[in-house]
């Protein structure tokens, strides 16, 4: 089955079941706009991360309906996606496919995370159920897989090259994907950071995508007066 084939089947199938998958279950009891959600959905509310939009209220997303004898708590119809709403979309010359879908719950919890931004796993474990090569992945220009050792902490974009378990010299936390690249989308192909979205630009170059490597490297090799790379080649002399 060819690319085109396979993308028009998925479009078929998502216009037959997409009802039945959207189509809301009645709530168990009838509420209404008075009644106290968080008596029941407490879990919605507490945690390291909790979305602003719970804190002024569930209707803010949710609308309640009553048909016949049930209740049901639905989304609030909107221009498109209900997110959009408070977060402005961007418009990338090269966006993210979910976020071009409007798809940003695949990524985010919409009530409450251990991680930030509301992510539903750590960035890396996230990008990888999608971008990670398995026997059974299907080459795809919106779907591209890499393929890391077996820990998953280095081989892209080339074969020694960390991708986590290593600082990232920019930022001082951990290597990961948004080390190098876009969540949402960008200018540069593969969603790569340019260089004004990278902190800190090395010798203040401004040379986009060739940037990005000089900028990690040169504060590894201590060339660019950074602290970080002084230790380095201090903890190397010893």
């Amino acid at each position: 089955m060819t690319l085109v084939a396979r993308w028009s089947l998925c479009a078929m199938l998502a216009c037959l079941l997409g009802p039945c998958i959207c189509r809301a279950n009645p709530h168990p009891t009838r509420v209404d706009e008075y009644s106290n959600c968080l008596e029941c959905h407490a879990d919605h509310a507490s945690g390291d991360h909790v979305h602003p939009a719970v804190q002024r209220g569930c209707t803010s997303c949710h609308s309640i309906e009553d048909r016949e004898d049930a209740t049901y708590i639905v989304l609030k119809p909107g221009k498109s996606v209900v997110c959009f709403e408070c977060h402005q979309p961007e418009t990338f010359l090269n966006p993210h496919l979910p976020y071009a879908s409007g798809m940003c719950l695949r990524c985010h919890d919409p009530h409450v995370s251990v991680n930030p931004r509301l992510l539903r796993a750590r960035v890396n474990d996230l990008c990888l159920q999608c971008h990670l090569s398995k026997p059974s992945s299907v080459p795809s220009r919106n779907l591209p897989t890499i393929e890391l050792t077996a820990n998953n902490t280095m081989g892209h974009p080339y074969v020694r090259h960390p991708v986590s378990g290593s600082p990232d010299p920019l930022t001082g936390g951990e290597m990961c994907c948004i080390s190098c690249h876009l969540a949402h989308g960008g200018t540069k192909l593969h969603h790569l950071k340019m260089a004004s979205e990278i902190p800190e630009d090395a010798l203040n170059q401004n040379s986009e995508t060739k940037d990005m490597c000089h900028k990690c490297h040169l504060r590894l090799w201590g060339l660019d007066g950074a602290e970080y790379g002084k230790r380095n080649k201090k903890k190397k002399a010893n």
